[in-house]
């Protein structure tokens, strides 16, 4: 079978009635010779992957990966920060977020791929080609209604293309068990049809695999095992037009047997492995912190590898954007710039500030990140962490202060005198992930400049990075993200080219961990698989604990692993914490609603280095699941439930 995979595709989602077709597919529906050229089939074909969000627009189109208790957005009009503050409903949707038009779009145009392509007699196609591609397209499909799922719950079942003149419209949603049967149904046939990752050539990289299947798959039964779905009798007026439940209102265990079966058969197939790069292989590795077990090797502990570097590799391009621990990656339009500009300072050499500063890390994301120890920050207040204030020294770890140490990746200049800003001290003696995953006030980065090789970023108002009231973004909470920024970019459109994973090794490990731990606690799968991420991160393992405690340490480490992955969004939602209330002892909310803190970026003087409440953030019970469209509700799909609240 060859296969040329489009590994950028252009095609945007376009705005119509939810079972309407792209106009380019639907010219080709009614000219039905055109389906039988391979162009135009490899065109349909590369329309339908087309429909893929652009997971890398978290401000905009994709805003699941720049909403919620993770990041603030920099501009009012950012549909992330609308999404945040619950500013839509049914009949006012802004259109990045109208996912019921757009995956139904992208439905349609699979549904008449599936169908159409069967008329292909082109000579120049390949033995199997054809069928290649409908393989790939039919778990297309399949990824699109998973989708829906997450973001709509039930959905209408719509498996080939409408005929209008019939009037036989689908119109009923189907129940939570149905919906998941089928997309679990779909990713089990087209499993046997797609390719293992081994036998994919590197010019189809970024098309799917059998594991790609397999770990969509694997997510869907993680969420339909999950509290939010999963016995929560709070949805039992939530019913068809013949009152069935949409969802099961008796806590099914078994559920949480199947999400862990599916995960571990991707353990099973033994094609990935962690991205665990060997310290100090041509630059010196940053100690790791005193810890017991700091000496045990790879993979029984952290010993050998660079953490830092292991975890930046996974985004920032390079050497390794592919890679064994990745899945399942892809490249949307302006991915390269999208990613690059998050991270990006404004009075950077090479900066423009009209796309820079769009979403930066929320204080509570900060908070969530460990101490080099492997310690909270509560276990080590007022001891290895200090929560006000400017640095006046280094730590001795990944801030060194001096602006020109090679034994850190991290450059800060603040030992300067006063010529360069002074760096927090919620910053020191920080994990690696969290140096590879925000940015902060003084932070250094590289630019192409003889004379001041390093730019420090300064997120004090009225400065180039920081806070002017005007209508310019700004990284209001002083943590900028650059996890996808690699530490020798001298560009905005980033030097190397940025990778997104959309599956990757860490997330089935983290996965099945949560899942057996519901079903099974203290099988020995649990910890072995949760300390192997944390290992790779520089930090000690769990030892024991109760499945409650378990519980909390695998969602605290999903929230740091997967932060700005589009995860945490769903994660809060379906583990039915995105209402909580209660406050942490920094004032955190441990739901997505209430205030939001960051750096007091209103001040230029020492108070802005003060936790400051810098914005506030709604979360209603109704908010659980986006309304359906009205005028779908409303109109001539007499039989389309509404959603609960809305």
């Amino acid at each position: 079978m060859a296969l040329i995979f489009m590994v950028s595709i252009s095609v945007n989602f376009q705005s119509c009635d939810y079972l309407e077709s792209e106009e380019y597919l639907h010219e080709v529906d009614n000219l039905n010779d055109i389906w039988k050229s391979r162009k135009d089939i490899r065109q349909s074909w590369a329309a339908c992957f087309g429909y893929l969000p652009n997971f890398t627009d978290m401000h905009n189109s994709w805003a699941f990966a720049g909403a919620g208790d993770e990041g603030h957005s920099g501009l009012d009009v950012y549909v992330a920060l609308q999404l945040s503050q619950n500013k839509y409903n049914a009949d006012n949707m802004p259109d990045g977020l109208n996912y019921w038009t757009k995956l139904y779009q992208a439905i349609r145009a699979c549904n008449l791929f599936l169908e159409k392509s069967t008329l292909a007699d082109d000579k120049l196609l390949k033995e199997d080609e054809v069928e290649g591609y409908q393989a790939d397209v039919r778990f297309l499909r399949a990824y699109y209604y998973s989708l829906l799922l997450e973001i709509y719950g039930p959905f209408v079942i719509v498996d080939k293309t409408i005929d209008y003149a019939s009037g036989d419209y689908p119109t009923s949603r189907a129940t939570l068990q149905e919906c998941v049967n089928f997309i679990v149904g779909e990713l089990d046939l087209v499993g046997q049809q797609l390719p293992n990752q081994a036998a994919i050539l590197s010019s189809d990289l970024g098309r799917p695999s059998k594991a790609v299947a397999m770990a969509t798959k694997a997510r869907v039964l993680l969420w339909s095992a999950s509290p939010l779905v999963n016995g929560n009798t709070e949805y039992s007026t939530f019913r068809t037009k013949t009152g069935e439940p949409f969802f099961n209102l008796s806590y099914d265990a078994s559920k949480w047997q199947a999400a862990a079966n599916a995960y571990k058969a991707i353990i099973d197939i033994n094609q990935y492995e962690l991205l665990a790069l060997p310290a100090n292989e041509g630059y010196k590795t940053v100690p790791l912190g005193n810890f017991v077990g700091n000496d045990v090797p790879w993979p029984n502990g952290p010993a050998g590898v660079d953490p830092y570097r292991s975890f930046k590799a996974l985004f920032s391009g390079g050497d390794h954007y592919w890679n064994k621990e990745v899945i399942w990656q892809v490249s949307r339009p302006n991915q390269n710039v999208n990613l690059t500009a998050l991270g990006w300072p404004r009075g950077h050499k090479a900066s423009n500030s009209g796309i820079i500063s769009r979403i930066a890390g929320t204080q509570k994301l900060v908070d969530a990140f460990y101490m080099n120890n492997g310690k909270t920050i509560e276990e080590e207040n007022r001891k290895l962490y200090e929560d006000n204030g400017a640095s006046r020294s280094a730590d001795n770890y990944y801030i060194k202060g001096d602006g020109a140490s090679d034994l850190s990746p991290i450059r800060t200049n603040f030992l300067k005198g006063n010529v360069y800003p002074s760096i927090p001290n919620r910053v020191m003696n920080r994990e690696a992930r969290f140096y590879a995953t925000l940015g902060f006030h003084g932070r250094g980065f590289k630019q192409d400049d003889k004379t001041d090789p390093y730019y420090y970023a300064d997120f004090r108002a009225e400065t180039a990075d920081g806070y002017i009231e005007t209508d310019r973004p700004s990284v209001r909470t002083g943590y900028s993200i650059v996890k996808y920024v690699n530490d020798g970019d001298l560009r905005i459109e980033g030097t190397f080219e940025k990778q997104f994973p959309v599956y990757r090794l860490a997330e089935i490990y983290l996965s099945y961990a949560e899942a057996l731990n519901e079903f099974q606690p203290n099988h020995p799968d649990i910890l072995k698989y949760l300390n192997l991420v944390r290992f790779r991160a520089g930090l000690p393992g769990f030892i024991a604990g109760s499945q409650a405690e378990v519980r909390a340490w695998i969602k605290k480490e999903r929230m740091i692993e997967f932060a700005f992955e589009g995860k945490r969004f769903f994660d809060v939602r379906r583990w039915k914490d995105a209402e909580r209330v209660q406050r942490d002892i920094w004032g955190n909310p441990a739901g997505v609603g209430g205030p939001v803190y960051g750096m007091n970026y209103k001040k230029t003087d020492i108070s802005f280095y003060d936790r400051a409440i810098i914005d506030g953030y709604s979360f209603k019970k109704k908010d659980y699941f986006f309304p359906l469209p009205f005028v779908d509700v409303s109109n001539h799909w007499g039989e389309l439930v509404q959603n609960p609240g809305w």
